[in-house]
């Protein structure tokens, strides 16, 4: 899963009008090495991870439910010739403790917030010798950082357990949630177990990202308008969903083989974690086959009440 360090250049942190990113440098050689996903059972094998979006709230709903933030990874897939997004749901429920492994990432997003703050104060100072106040929820997210105890890890690990809970997911052809946009250019998975921070978590992301400045001009970069970064919500689209009944876990396959254990949750097992909403009938669209395969109007059926 690749050895990049959480505050090593090799993981450049973005503070960007709409998104929290993280650009994984590029593979040269054996050496770094990335992190990476294993996509054979789409015709591939493994593909770095190129970068990391957060977009608060959620670009996708379940069930009409839109999650408090999302977290999408990217990769490019050279034989479909599309970018895969793995998409993680970001939960902020008011008893959820906090996600430790969330939190090297969003402490990492924290020191360049600060930096640019740091450097924004001082060219006011320079140029007006008035020094601007920062705002009080920003007060309060740098102080609960500084007084939190942090366990340092060498290497963040994408898909640490804090925020790989299943294998399974939600899948559909469709576009990135930005301009340029480009039209089925996209393999989406969202995964259907969502990740689990804290309130405290949220609040500090949201500051980081609403609050930003830049460095230089001090003007706010963010084009967050009522809390919100996402794109609109579309209508809904035909997916298709993998379930446990389509493949198990590497884990559970190498302790059971290819069909799995009898009992596949328990002592030595992956622990299980309840599903986002359980799926009863059939898909309305298959996955895409190789080469790349665009679904034409006619195939699979409206999901009217289940967007994604």
């Amino acid at each position: 899963r690749g050895d990049f360090k959480i505050s090593s250049e090799v993981m450049d942190k973005q503070i960007m009008p709409n998104k929290l990113r993280v650009v994984m440098m590029r593979r040269i050689g054996e050496e770094p090495d990335p992190p990476h996903v294993d996509f054979s059972g789409v015709g591939y094998a493994n593909l770095d991870l190129l970068n990391i979006d957060i977009k608060i709230p959620a670009e996708h709903t379940i069930c009409n439910d839109r999650y408090d933030a999302e977290m999408q990874y990217y990769f490019f897939h050279p034989v479909k010739q599309s970018l895969v997004a793995v998409s993680w749901l970001l939960e902020a429920k008011p008893n959820n403790t906090v996600n430790e492994h969330m939190q090297l990432l969003i402490d990492e997003f924290q020191k360049v917030y600060d930096s640019n703050e740091e450097s924004c104060q001082a060219n006011m100072t320079i140029t007006t010798g008035n020094t601007p106040s920062a705002s009080n929820l920003g007060t309060a997210s740098t102080t609960r950082t500084r007084n939190m105890k942090k366990v340092r890890e060498p290497i963040w690990d994408p898909f640490h357990s804090d925020i790989q809970r299943t294998v399974h997911f939600w899948g559909y052809r469709g576009s990135l949630t930005e301009p340029p946009c480009s039209t089925d250019s996209v393999l989406w998975r969202i995964m259907d177990v969502p990740v689990e921070i804290s309130q405290d978590q949220l609040y500090q992301m949201q500051n980081i990202l609403f609050n930003n400045r830049d460095r230089d001009s001090c003007a706010f970069t963010s084009t967050h308008y009522k809390g919100s970064v996402a794109r609109p919500i579309s209508k809904s689209i035909r997916y298709y969903k993998c379930t446990r009944s389509d493949y198990v876990s590497d884990h559970e396959r190498d302790l059971c083989g290819d069909l799995g254990c009898e009992l596949p949750y328990g002592k030595d097992l992956d622990q299980y974690f309840e599903p986002i909403v359980y799926v009863t009938g059939p898909p309305s669209e298959s996955p895409t086959s190789l080469p790349s395969f665009t679904p034409s109007e006619t195939e699979g059926e409206d999901m009217d009440d289940e967007p994604l």
